[in-house]
């Protein structure tokens, strides 16, 4: 049996990582078993998780702003690709909005299914 190789390009564009979509990412506290962050980005998901984590200012590292224990801490950030149809900052509000009140369908598709998947994920 053989080892598969996963490859990936990562575009640089003039000196700079090119964006990959439009992202919402929910970080999820295991030891509280609890939402602590709620974030949209058009950056691999996997860069802004390391940014949030290691960088000094707190608009780049707003997790290790907010939460300086994150860096030491155990989280599960889930993150959905928005079709490129959405407008991500109306979906993070939306997301956001549905999150306080779980339980109740937010009437968007997209948002529902994003809800969905983390009542999923903290059950």
């Amino acid at each position: 049996m053989s080892d598969r190789v996963e490859s990936r390009i990562i575009e640089v564009r003039g000196g700079r990582v090119a964006p990959t979509g439009s992202w919402l990412y929910v970080w999820v506290d295991l030891a509280q078993r609890a939402i602590v962050h709620v974030g949209g980005t058009a950056f691999d998901p996997e860069l802004r998780t390391h940014v949030h984590l290691t960088d000094d200012d707190p608009a780049l590292g707003r997790v290790k702003a907010q939460i300086p224990e994150a860096t030491d801490g155990d989280f599960d950030v889930l993150a959905f690709r928005l079709p490129p149809s959405a407008d991500r900052p109306m979906a993070k509000t939306a997301l956001i909005a549905a999150l306080d009140d779980i339980d109740r369908p937010s009437g968007d598709e997209v948002v529902d299914g994003i809800v969905q998947s983390v009542r999923r994920h903290l059950a």
